[in-house]
């Protein structure tokens, strides 16, 4: 069931949003989930709305990816699957792998319901 946010700084909001079902397809290979398992939701931010301490505006153009899990893997299978995400965001949405930010939020087992069922 992973959830993916993917958040883009970019200049034109639908920056993406053509290779959306190759980057969703790709990632629920990853994941190992079955048709349906893996949903990913992409979104931009206008560069005028984002900035990084003392590095001039405009100049990094960050992607944030945040991945929700019933269960996180262990850490090494995290390290490795993040990896796998940075490379496979950067190379489908044409990022800089190096401004590919991977964050894992807290396991949702007992937190998630799907349709109103508790997972």
């Amino acid at each position: 069931m992973p959830i993916v946010d993917i958040e883009l700084v970019a200049g034109d909001p639908e920056e993406g949003r053509g290779q959306l079902q190759t980057l969703v397809d790709e990632l629920g290979d990853l994941f190992g989930s079955g048709p349906g398992g893996t949903w990913v939701k992409l979104r931009s931010t206008d560069p005028a709305g984002y900035a990084e301490n003392q590095v001039a505006a405009g100049t990094c153009g960050p992607t944030f990816v945040n991945i929700q899990r019933l269960q996180l893997p262990d850490e090494d299978e995290r390290r490795r699957e993040m990896a796998a995400v940075a490379e496979i965001v950067a190379r489908t949405l044409n990022r800089r792998r190096e401004n590919v930010h991977v964050l894992y939020a807290p396991p949702a087992e007992g937190r998630i319901g799907f349709g109103g069922e508790l997972a």
